[in-house]
C-alpha cells in the first residue's frame, strides 16, 4: 500500500509525445537567440544589475523592458546565453539553465567562490592551466576570479523562458551543440 502511495505522489513530469516537435523548437530557439544577442537593444549582463543600499540587485525595469517578466516566484525560469563579439558579430559563448535565471545571472558575474561563479572558475582555471600554476578549487580564490567576471559583465545576454524541465535540459544540450559554445561541458564528475 505505502508503495502505490508514493507511486501516486511522485510528480513526473511527462516525456514529450514527439522529439521531432522539439528539435524544430530548438532550430528556431537558434534563429531568436542569434537575432535577439545581434539586436542593438541587446544588454550586457553589467547592465541588468545596479547596487542599492551596498547590495546588488536586478534592474527589474532593464529585464521588463526585454520582456523578461518575472514569474510568480519572482524569478526567470529557462535558458541563459551568454555572447561575445567575433567578427563583427555576437556569438554564443555559453549557455546555462536554471529556475532562478535573474539570481544565477548575479551569481555568475559577481558571485563569491566557484559554486556560484562557476563560469569565472572555469575561465580562471583555463588562464592559470596556460600559465602553468596549480589550480584547484581551494587554490582559485574570489580574487584570481575578478577578471573573468568582468569579462562575463561585458557578456551580451539572451533569456530564453522554457517551463518545462524536459525541454530545458535538452535545449541546453542541443543548443551548445549547435552553437558549439566554447565554455559549456557535459562531462561528469
Amino acid at each position: 500500500m505505502s508503495f502505490l502511495i508514493l507511486q501516486m505522489n511522485y510528480d513526473q513530469e511527462k516525456y514529450p509525445e514527439d522529439l521531432d516537435n522539439l528539435l524544430k523548437h530548438a532550430d528556431k530557439a537558434a534563429i531568436s537567440i542569434t537575432e535577439k544577442l545581434n539586436a542593438l537593444n541587446c544588454k550586457r549582463v553589467g547592465d541588468l544589475y545596479v547596487v542599492v543600499n551596498g547590495k546588488r540587485i536586478r534592474n527589474k525595469k532593464e529585464f521588463d523592458e526585454l520582456g523578461y517578466t518575472a514569474n510568480e516566484s519572482n524569478e526567470f525560469k529557462g535558458l541563459y546565453i551568454f555572447g561575445e563579439e567575433k567578427d563583427g558579430r555576437i556569438v554564443p559563448v555559453y549557455i546555462g539553465i536554471s529556475r532562478t535565471v535573474f539570481r544565477r545571472l548575479r551569481q555568475h558575474a559577481w558571485g563569491k567562490n566557484h559554486n556560484q561563479c562557476t563560469l569565472a572558475y572555469l575561465k580562471t582555471k583555463a588562464k592559470r592551466k596556460l600559465e602553468g600554476k596549480e589550480t584547484t578549487r581551494t587554490t582559485v580564490t574570489n580574487e584570481d576570479m575578478t577578471p573573468a567576471k568582468t569579462v562575463i559583465q561585458n557578456y551580451k545576454v539572451v533569456l530564453y523562458s522554457v517551463p518545462e524541465d524536459y525541454d530545458l535540459y535538452f535545449l541546453e544540450v542541443v543548443l551548445a551543440g549547435k552553437f558549439k559554445t566554447k565554455w559549456n561541458s557535459f562531462r561528469t564528475h
